[in-house]
Formats: C-alpha cells, sequence, structure tokens
C-alpha cells in the first residue's frame, strides 16, 4: 500500500483492517509495511490518534486485541466439547496457533473453524489428547449441518407409494443437513458425558461412527454400528434397497434381513434423514 499522497477513507480502512488483523501484531506489521515502503510510522501517527498516555501503535494494539477475542469466542462457540475437554487455557493457547496458520479469509466468521479439526490433529496439543481431532471433526459437522439447506423430509406415505415389485430397485436421496462420520475413538459417548457433567474419562480409542442431521432447528447426532454405517454410505452413493438388503442378509434369513431393514429405515424415516426415493 503506497502513500505518495493522502490516504482516502477506503485506504485508511484497508490499512486498519491490515493492522488490526495481522497474525504477527500490530508493531510487526507496520514494521513490515515499512520495510517495503508502503508506510512509515509517521504516516501511521498521522493517520491514527494517539497521544502520550496512549500512542496510536497501542490503541492500535487494543483493536487487534478486541479482534483476537472475538476470533476465541467464535470458535469457542463452535468447538464448546475441545474447549471443555482441554480447559480454556490450552484451547486460548491452540486457537492462538491456529489463526496464525489459518487467519480468517471469509466475511463471515462461520467458516473460521473448517480447518481446526486436521490442524488440531498435527499440532501438539494432540499428544496429550489424541481423541481430540475426532471431537473436533464432530462438534464441526454440527455447524455444519445446522447452516445446511432445508429440505422436505420422506413421508410415510409417498413411501408407501412405491411399487412392491420395483422396491429392490429403489434408492433413497439424504436431506443435505446430514453427514456421516466415521471415527478413531469414541468420541460420542464422550461427547455426551461432557455435556452431562462437564467432564469425562477420554475416550477410548476404537473405531466408531456417527450420523448427524438437522430435523427443524434442532442437531442431533446418534452413534452407529457398523452395519448401519454401511448401509447409510451405499445409500449415500446411490446404492439400490436392493443391495443394502444384500449387505443385511449376511448371517440372516431372509425373514430377518427383512425385519432389519425396516426397522432402519423406520427409524430413518422417524428421523427425518430421508428426502426421497425413486426408481431408475
Amino acid at each position: 500500500m503506497k502513500t505518495d499522497g493522502p490516504l482516502d477513507l477506503k485506504r485508511t480502512q484497508e490499512l486498519f483492517w491490515t493492522l488490526i488483523t495481522a497474525p504477527e501484531g500490530v508493531r510487526a506489521a507496520i514494521d513490515g509495511l515499512s520495510g517495503r515502503g508502503s508506510i512509515d510510522e509517521a504516516a501511521i501517527k498521522a493517520l491514527f490518534a494517539g497521544d502520550a498516555r496512549l500512542p496510536a501503535v497501542e490503541r492500535l494494539d487494543i483493536y487487534a486485541n478486541m479482534y483476537f477475542y472475538r476470533l476465541l469466542d467464535c470458535l469457542a462457540e463452535d468447538f464448546p466439547k475441545v474447549r471443555a475437554a482441554i480447559g480454556p487455557e490450552r484451547f486460548h493457547n491452540l486457537v492462538t496457533d491456529y489463526v496464525l496458520r489459518h487467519p480468517s479469509e471469509h466475511p463471515s466468521l462461520r467458516f473460521l473453524g473448517r480447518r481446526l479439526p486436521e490442524f488440531i490433529r498435527n499440532h501438539e496439543v494432540a499428544a496429550g489428547f489424541p481423541f481430540l481431532a475426532d471431537l473436533a471433526r464432530l462438534e464441526w459437522a454440527r455447524a455444519d449441518v445446522f447452516d445446511a439447506p432445508d429440505a422436505a423430509p420422506l413421508s410415510r406415505e409417498a413411501l408407501a407409494r412405491l411399487p412392491q415389485e420395483r422396491a429392490g430397485e429403489s434408492r433413497f436421496t439424504l436431506i443435505p443437513a446430514f453427514a456421516l462420520l466415521r471415527f478413531d475413538h469414541e468420541v460420542v459417548r464422550f461427547w455426551r458425558a461432557l455435556d452431562e457433567a462437564g467432564a469425562a474419562p477420554p475416550p477410548a480409542r476404537r473405531s466408531a461412527a456417527a450420523r448427524v442431521w438437522r430435523k427443524d432447528l434442532i442437531v442431533y447426532h446418534a452413534s452407529l454400528d457398523d452395519e448401519e454405517v454401511l448401509c447409510l454410505e451405499l445409500a449415500q452413493a446411490g446404492e439400490t434397497l436392493g443391495r443394502i438388503c444384500q449387505v443385511l442378509a449376511a448371517g440372516r434369513s431372509p425373514a430377518q434381513a427383512t425385519g432389519r431393514a425396516g426397522r432402519m429405515i423406520q427409524t430413518w424415516l422417524e428421523d427425518g434423514i430421508l428426502a426421497g426415493v425413486e426408481t431408475r
């Protein structure tokens, strides 16, 4: 940003934003701009009011701190169980490292935390809390599902109209406000314990899965057994009901497989995760 002449309002606002959001801090940002010949300290003092009690740079630092704590609050709202699991001090340090690596790049802070689960996986905090990335994935899925588009759920009446002779060819579609997750740790049970008691022993390292969905304006999640998660993955991939029933038939009689499929689909209907069914 060159300052050959006076800065207009737009350029002044851009400079202010650059300084208070600089990951390395206001002073380092000013030094960097000065080193590139973009602006000098005298211009900063001329643009931003200061006095003997509180110079311009220190005033800018106040705004920078306010901006950081807004980011911290935003991430604490999206990842409350992560914060509860590691404590406020570790969470503060984690967020500091995260925003240095991934500063906000979108006008809405809604998207600020999208990289946090993967960031945690490679952060030093994972050594002491190996389940934390899985817990963060669950919380981010809940945030994503809350903002997903609406879709009318499939009704029992619509499903009943499906021709019986073509039922095996049918394919389900799932609502947009739905996510299917696999974990390395039992974080769903851990999430519930944190929700109920505020503290819990670390979750076991064991393969687990969950589905996350929104019904009306409420986000839910539930653990899944291996069979149900496989059936939902097949449905997401566009496989037929006949193929799903083949999976359920392994080790079961036809009557048992049909009963298992019926109970599973009934639960999906009740939870409102099916958006439609069609035959091709």
